[in-house]
Parts: C-alpha cells; sequence; structure tokens
C-alpha cells in the first residue's frame, strides 16, 4: 500500500479531458498508469472487463526514465506477490470511487462514441476476433435473473431490436443466393432431381433459433420427445425467403406443382400464394408449360441417340353433360389419342444397333424357320428351371435359380406429348411414328435408317406394325419403310391374356367340382361374375386357388411321410390329424434339401395331369358305361405310385396297341384313367396352367428374362391351345427373333427392355407396357383431378411432364413428412381363403384321384392346354414359317381369328366399365378410358 500512497501523492493520472486523442495515457506514465495497464493485461486472460489499457500504453512513447527505472537502478527490491483480478480490482475501485464516479461510468464513458479520444479502446473490444471480452460481459449479465431481466428489456428496446433485425438481415442476406432462380424456367428436371434438402439450421442458425423459441416452450423443448417444430420453422424459413425476393422460388413453384398435381383448387393454390407457400395460379400453369419443354428435349435428346420406343392408345373421357351444337361441332364423349415414351439404351453401342445385320438375317434364303423338336421343346436345364419354382427364401437351395437377369439400376425413360393421331389403324400407327420422328423429335429419316429400334408393346400394336411394315415395302428408305422397329411382346398384356384364357378355358359351371365357377361361389368373388372384371382381382384369386391346392398337397405328404403314425392311421386321418402332422413337420426345422425332394414329390402326385391312359380300340373304358351309382368304386382311392396299387391281385388285361399317350401299363399295375375322375385332373389341369402364370409373373418381378424365355414355347402352346391364336403367333415370333434373327447382342439389348424397374429397386422390376399402363393412370388421374382442357396443348403438357410431377409430389411429401400415399393398397390377408380352399381340397377328396367319383358322368373334362396346344402348333409350325416367308417378301401376314371370346379384363379396377369398347377390344386390353 505504501507504493499507492507515494504514487498518489507524486502525481495523477490526467483527465479525460487532458488526453489527447492518440494517447490514452498522456506523455508521461506514471506509477499508477503502470500499475493500471498491468492490472488490465494480467486480467485480459480471466475475463476482466478493461482490456486494451496495457497494449494502448506500451504503444506511446515514453518522455523519460521512470521512477521505477530509477529506482531500480539504485538497488534492487523483492518483488510483490502476485495478485489475482478481485484483488487488483479491489485496488482500483478506491480510485474510482474517490473520483466519485461509477465503474459503469468509466465504461460507458470509454464506449462512447462521441468521445474521438478513447476510440483505440473501443477498437480493440470491437475489431480484433481473439477478443471475446464484450461477449464475456453479456453473458455474464444473462447469467444474472435480474442482469437477464435488464438485458430482455433492451433487446426489446429500439436499439435492441435493431440490432436483432440487423443481424436476422444479414443471415438471410448470404442465405439469399443458394436460393435464388432466375425464373421459372431454372425448374429443370436436373433441378428437380439433384436439390438437396434443404439445411437452415446450419445455414442460419440464429433465425432458426429464434422460430424455434417461439414455436415452441422451454418445457416443450426439453420434453416434448413426439411434436418437434422443425417442419414448421423450415416451412416458413422458405415463406420468409420468397417474401424476401421473388426469386427465391424454388420452393414455391414445386409446391405450386404439388397442389395443382394433387387435385387442389385455383383458389387453394392462390390462397397458398397469399400465404408465401406457392406461387400464383397462372404461374404454376406456366411453369408446368416450361417444365414439359425441358422434358420434351431431354426426350429428343435420348432419341437422337440409341433407344427404344414405345407406344400406346390413350382415351380420355370428357364430361357426359356435352352441349349439343349439331352433328360435325359437339365434342366426343371420349377423345383419343397416343401416348409414347422414349427408353434411352446405355448398355448399347452403335454396332450392336446396326439394322442391316437384322434385315440380312431376315433375307437369309437358308433360313428354313422354326423347327417344333429344336425351338419349341424345353432343353434340359429349361426344364430345371420351369421346375424349380419356390418362394424366396434365405437358403440358396430354395430360391428361384437365376437365368439371366436384366442389368440392375433405374431405368431412365422420357414420356412425351400426347398426340391426338389415334394408332388404332395401320395408318394411324404410320401416321403417328412421322409425327413423333419428324415433328416432335425432327429428326431425319436417312439417319434413323441406321439404326434398329426396339419397341415393346401388345400384339395388337405390333401386328398393325407388321402390317404397316409390309404396306411401306416399297417406300424410300428403313425408316419409311418402318423396318427400323423390331418389336417384341410386351410381358404384361401376355400375362393379362393368360388369366383371360385360364378363367375362360376353365371356367364351367359352379355345380361342377373344382372349375373357376365353382371356386368363385367358394370364395365369394363376385366381383369375377361382373361384365369385366379387373385383372389383379383374377389374377389373385386364381392365386389363391393354387395356393390352398398346395397347402392342402403339403399336409398330404406330411402325414404320408410321418414316422410317428400307423398305415392305419394314415389312411383314416382326419383333417386337424393331417394339420398335427404338417405342423409338426414345420417346427422339426427341416433340411432344404428335404424341402426339396418333397416339393418335387408333390410336384408330381398331386400337381402334374394325369396323362391320358393307354386303350383298347374296342373301348371298354367308354364314358357311357360310367354307373354313378357304382358305389363299390366310387371312393376308392389312388395318387399316383402311392394310392394307385389295386387292392385286386389279379393283373388287367394285356390291351391293343392304339394311339395312346402313354405306353401300356405293366402287369403290376392300374394306372389311374382321368376319364375316370374327370373333377380331379381338371383340378391338376387348372393348377399346372396357373403355375406357368405364377412363374411368368414372379420372374418378370424378379427382372429375370432368362426364366421368362425358359417357358415362352409353354405359353405359345397353352395360349394355341386355349384358343387365343395371336398370341401364339406373337410369341413364335418373339422366339424366332430371339434365336435366329436378331444378332447375339442386339438380342441382348432387347432382353434388357422387355423388363424395367423405374423405382430401381431390386425386386420390384415391371413388364415395360405395364409401366406404360402405369404411366397412362397417372395422366388421366390428372386429368380427373384438373378437368380436360378445350386443347391437347395442356394435356401434353401433363404427359411430358408427369414423372417429375410425380417426383416433386414424392419430395414435397418427404419434406413435409407427409403419410405415404399408395396408389394401391397393401397386401391383404388371404390366408383365411387359402385355408378355405384347402379345407374343401380336403374335404372333396380332389387331391387323389377316385374312380367313378359321383358326378363323374355329368363332369365336364377340360382341355389340356399344352396337349392340344401342342398338336395344333406341331400341324401349323410349317404354315407360320411360309407366312413369315412371305411376309419377307412384302406380302401381307393374314391375321388369324382367335376362338375364344375377346379379351374381357379390365387392367385396373376403377375402369370395369370403361366408357368405349373400340375395335381394339379383340384379344388384347387397350381400352384405357376412365
Amino acid at each position: 500500500m505504501a507504493k499507492h500512497k507515494k504514487s498518489g501523492k507524486k502525481g495523477s493520472a490526467p483527465t479525460a479531458d487532458t488526453v489527447p486523442e492518440g494517447r490514452a495515457g498522456g506523455g508521461r506514465r506514471t506509477r499508477n498508469s503502470v500499475r493500471v495497464g498491468t492490472l488490465e493485461a494480467e486480467a485480459s486472460g480471466s475475463g476482466g472487463p478493461m482490456e486494451g489499457v496495457e497494449e494502448v500504453n506500451r504503444s506511446q512513447p515514453r518522455a523519460g526514465p521512470s521512477r521505477t527505472t530509477t529506482a531500480g537502478q539504485r538497488g534492487s527490491k523483492r518483488r510483490a506477490d502476485r495478485r489475482t483480478v478481485p484483488q487488483k480490482v479491489s485496488n482500483i475501485l478506491p480510485m474510482i470511487a474517490k473520483a466519485d464516479i461509477s465503474p459503469f461510468d468509466l465504461i460507458i464513458t470509454l464506449l462512447d462514441e462521441s468521445l474521438p479520444q478513447y476510440k483505440p479502446y473501443r477498437t480493440h473490444l470491437y475489431e480484433r476476433n481473439e477478443n471475446d471480452k464484450l461477449s464475456t460481459i453479456f453473458t455474464m449479465i444473462s447469467q444474472s435473473p435480474s442482469g437477464k431481466l435488464k438485458l430482455g428489456d433492451w433487446l426489446r428496446s429500439p436499439a435492441g431490436v435493431k440490432v436483432i433485425g440487423n443481424t436476422i438481415g444479414r443471415e438471410m442476406d448470404e442465405l439469399q443466393p443458394a436460393y435464388t432462380l432466375k425464373g421459372l424456367k431454372d425448374i429443370t428436371p436436373e433441378y428437380i432431381q439433384d436439390r438437396e434438402e434443404d439445411n437452415f439450421d446450419e445455414d442460419a442458425p440464429f433465425m432458426m433459433s429464434l422460430l424455434r423459441a417461439a414455436a415452441q416452450t422451454e418445457r416443450q423443448a426439453k420434453e416434448n420427445k413426439k411434436k418437434s417444430p422443425d417442419r414448421l420453422c423450415n416451412s416458413m424459413m422458405r415463406q420468409l425467403l420468397y417474401q424476401r425476393s421473388n426469386r427465391c422460388l424454388g420452393f414455391p413453384a414445386e409446391f405450386g406443382f404439388f397442389l395443382w398435381a394433387t387435385g387442389s383448387s385455383r383458389a387453394a393454390i392462390e390462397a397458398a400464394h397469399a400465404c408465401g407457400l406457392s406461387v400464383r395460379y397462372q404461374s404454376v400453369l406456366n411453369g408446368l408449360e416450361m417444365l414439359a419443354q425441358h422434358c420434351m428435349e431431354l426426350a429428343i435428346n435420348a432419341a437422337s441417340g440409341l433407344h427404344a420406343f414405345c407406344y400406346d392408345n390413350i382415351n380420355l373421357s370428357t364430361s357426359i353433360h356435352v352441349e349439343q351444337r349439331g352433328a360435325t361441332s359437339t365434342p366426343g364423349k371420349v377423345t383419343s389419342g397416343t401416348f409414347g415414351i422414349v427408353y434411352p439404351l446405355p448398355n448399347a453401342t452403335p454396332e450392336t444397333m446396326l439394322l442391316q445385320p437384322i434385315l440380312d438375317n431376315m433375307r437369309n434364303p437358308d433360313y428354313a424357320g422354326l423347327s417344333f423338336e429344336k425351338d419349341l421343346q424345353p432343353s434340359p436345364d429349361q426344364l430345371a428351371s420351369i421346375l424349380h419354382q419356390f418362394e424366396d427364401y434365405d437358403d440358396p437351395a430354395l430360391r428361384h435359380k437365376p437365368r439371366r437377369l436384366v442389368p440392375t439400376g433405374r431405368t431412365d425413360f422420357y414420356p412425351i406429348r400426347v398426340s391426338t393421331t389415334e394408332e388404332a389403324s395401320v395408318k394411324g400407327n404410320l401416321k403417328y411414328q412421322q409425327e413423333v420422328y419428324f415433328d416432335m423429335f425432327g429428326l431425319d429419316s436417312k439417319d434413323l435408317s441406321k439404326y434398329a429400334i426396339p419397341s415393346i408393346n401388345d400384339q395388337l400394336t405390333n401386328s398393325r406394325i407388321r402390317s404397316s411394315q409390309v404396306l411401306r415395302v416399297d417406300d424410300l428408305d428403313d425408316f419409311h419403310r418402318r423396318l427400323i422397329f423390331q418389336l417384341a411382346m410386351g410381358l404384361f398384356h401376355a400375362a393379362l391374356n393368360l388369366v383371360w384364357a385360364l378363367l375362360h378355358v376353365h371356367r364351367g359351371t359352379s355345380s361342377q367340382i373344382a372349375t373357376v365357377a365353382y371356386w368363385i361361389v367358394v370364395l365369394e368373388k363376385v366381383r369375377l361374375l361382373s361384365a369385366k372384371p379387373d385383372y389383379h382381382t383374377a389374377y389373385a384369386f386364381l392365386i389363391q386357388i393354387l395356393e390352398g391346392v398346395v397347402l392342402a398337397a403339403w399336409k398330404e405328404i406330411c402325414l404320408l411321410q410321418d414316422p410317428t403314425l400307423s398305415e392305419e392311421e394314415k389312411a383314416n386321418a382326419t383333417g386337424p390329424q393331417k394339420a398335427r402332422a404338417f405342423e409338426r413337420y414345420a417346427k422339426s426345422k427341416p433340411e432344404a434339401s428335404d424341402l426339396v425332394k418333397k416339393a418335387e414329390l408333390l410336384l408330381s402326385t398331386y400337381i402334374v395331369p394325369l396323362p391320358q391312359p393307354y386303350t383298347t380300340s374296342a373301348g371298354t373304358d367308354d364314358e357311357s358305361s360310367e354307373d354313378d351309382t357304382n358305389s363299390s368304386e366310387s371312393e376308392e382311392a389312388y395318387s399316383g405310385s402311392e394310392d394307385g396299387a389295386s387292392t385286386d391281385e389279379v393283373p388287367p388285361p394285356e390291351p391293343e396297341p392304339s394311339n395312346s399317350t402313354i405306353p401300356p401299363p405293366v402287369a403290376t399295375g392300374i394306372e389311374n384313367d382321368p376319364k375316370k375322375d374327370k373333377v380331379h385332373q381338371n383340378l391338376r389341369l387348372l393348377i399346372r396352367d396357373t403355375l406357368y402364370l405364377l412363374e411368368l409373373v414372379s420372374a418378370v418381378k424378379d427382372g429375370d428374362f432368362g426364366r421368362v424365355e425358359d417357358i415362352l414355347p409353354h405359353l405359345a402352346l397353352i395360349f394355341r391351345g386355349a384358343g387365343s391364336n395371336n398370341y401364339c403367333t406373337e410369341i413364335l415370333h418373339l422366339v424366332q427373333c430371339l434365336k435366329y434373327l436378331w444378332p447375339g447382342d442386339f438380342a441382348d439389348v432387347m432382353r434388357d427392355i422387355m423388363i424395367v424397374n423405374p423405382s430401381g429397386i431390386p425386386g420390384h422390376s415391371l413388364a415395360t407396357d405395364i409401366n406404360m399402363e402405369y404411366t397412362i393412370r397417372e395422366i388421366k388421374t390428372l386429368i380427373i383431378e384438373k378437368g380436360l382442357e378445350s386443347t391437347w396443348d395442356h394435356v401434353g403438357d401433363i404427359s411430358a411432364a408427369i414423372e417429375h410431377l410425380k417426383e416433386i409430389k414424392r419430395k414435397i411429401a418427404a419434406v413435409l413428412n407427409l403419410p405415404h400415399q399408395n396408389k394401391g393398397h397393401r397386401d391383404v390377408d388371404t390366408r383365411s381363403l387359402v385355408i378355405r380352399v384347402a379345407e374343401k381340397v380336403e374335404l372333396e377328396g380332389l387331391l387323389k384321384c377316385k374312380r367313378y367319383r359321383k358326378g363323374n358322368a355329368k363332369a365336364v373334362p377340360m382341355p389340356d392346354l399344352l396337349e392340344n396346344g401342342t398338336k395344333k402348333v406341331r400341324a401349323t409350325i410349317v404354315t407360320f414359317n411360309q407366312k413369315f416367308k412371305d411376309f419377307v417378301q412384302g406380302q401381307e401376314m393374314s391375321e388369324e381369328q382367335d376362338d375364344i371370346p375377346p379379351m374381357g379384363l379390365a387392367l385396373f379396377a376403377e375402369e370395369e366399365n370403361p366408357p368405349n369398347d373400340d375395335e381394339k377390344s379383340d384379344s388384347d386390353s387397350d381400352s384405357d378410358s376412365i
């Protein structure tokens, strides 16, 4: 304390009025000034409030030797102990009090901008990035309850509000460029695909903190784990950006598209615009037109390279209350047009897609055509693949064996504008193709004639394209001759027509057991009794029958091979006993190899149709000799090798030679005659045919065209046996092209484009033609929600931009965390229906061939489609080959007449009663009306 007294007598620090600007401590440093500067320098590391004094004083030149230096020269003295910051402050406070001012008056004076002489202090406090003294001051004030209130009062004052406003403004100014677009033209497909999710927490943390504080209480922030304000705060940030600049229109434009595409009215969109969430309604329409133009540019770019092109008709229904304006002026209730999709071929090369090698193979005089034995009989590998049908299990032995998988990943495709040209005729096809490639794409026929263009369509469209090729056989180049289009059958339409054929051939009557009509009653599928049932209902119905029969067969297999049961117990087992045997086997955790063996036994014993027996020419087994009342053998059961042995030891008589499908029976057994139990044979035929349908659908879903190719010959035979002659011919064309006409690499390109995967998710592949139908349905959905405009230009905008409108809906739903809106439905639990079928099979004893089953004489035998088709195709394959040669020479391939009624299934449930049934309804489902 002596040093302080002595220094106080010798002199004092100059007042604020006497300190010249730029010299905070005056010309001569006193001991007090040195002491204060030292105090502040030491306090700077502890958060002291007067940083900068020592540095400022050190920067000033000294007028002469100080007393401290003089004293040091006179003799050394012991340095005082180091004092803490509070001790130093305690030493300073008496001096401040002696000056009759408050310590805060000192701070206010130093921070007063009107006093330039203290600017160096302020400069060090404000501008040095490493200086956190001011932050420390505010933090310490906020930690005090009283100080927090005072600080809050200041923040609400005009000065505080201005500071906060300026801070928010600077943050929004930094954020704005990242969200600024030049205009609606910047909403391109690339922008929609590549736009990243907003991260306002990182880009505008201060503003987001304020919004969160306003959106929830402190208690909610700590305790509420379910409700979060983030979604609301993000939306408010987008609104504020759009309010701040109408160029920040990325989200408002997309949200406007979202509202428009989901059916919102004009008033709703205008209301959303008033709230800053959307652009105006007219801007939505303008943006849609620009987006459609961008999408068309992508399609044109894809069409300028190696690509596939598919198209189908689209029928749009207008209001039923149409104003009558005369015969020529009144608009129709249904307006028809054509819709196309371009698929780029990323794995194709120019050499692979050359058209000339394909034409050379077609015109090769040495090509003899298809051979039934060589081309329509499955090889051992193909037969093994056909017979190996399992669900998807972990064990490789219980999975489908891959044959030829299509490339993985998402399939890119580009819808184009809907055209008013109808493709429902040969001339309509020619006109539409020219309109697309010349008017829409702006391409040259000379360039187009060099490369082949794969085209996957329904059978009737392919037939019309072939007719147009014959009509233009002498035209200028291969484009005008339409030879550039290499055609393949749409796999979905093949499945669609196969379902229709099975329903028609196996329909029967409800009073005849095991027919389609019988199972409709059992399963109460009243929708299938309507005039035009939908495909998905019919397919599910057939699969439920299949699963029920297979379940009953598994129970039977497990019962017969149960080691815990005697032969007598097995022979007299009831339904519950069979179920218990099945459960015991399931709980035993069988090996995959054992499951495969049992499945093979099940297939051969209960599923494969019984062969026609060897009979004598005298016809001892004529159906007229059957007697329904012959009860002595009505309950005698046979099921292949297990139940086929006769209880009579007398061997049957040796039959005479005949045209049998199997060799004579051996002397120790008696064969199962399907004529003796037509019901049993009918069920086997239905299940066998349904298995081919299931394999076709499953192979497409798995993206394995190799499995489809394995069953193509059998599908052709089944179609021919069912009377669907045109689809049989279409499959023969495909088999011929894959084996002989298309070079190997090009054939692989065709295989890859017949199955697509728009989602990119494994196991969710689609047939190319059903992707077309789904896209058409999306377009129709928008037409329903928005109404059909007076011109087709608006419809064209919708069709061209449909995929990106779907992407916008998906992304907006993800941003706002909206619930998923599935266009279909969840998988329904149909176990009760499958069990009902299995119980009916057990009750009627349908798994066993019962000689002279009751009612057998009145039962109508169903045709064996595979066997009948084999006979017909074998007899007509030469005719097919000759017709193809005539086609190459430019002669029309006459259309065959189907022996079954025109296709009567709707693609989707909402199309049960389409408003128009045009001439395309024959054997095809192209009535895409709403």
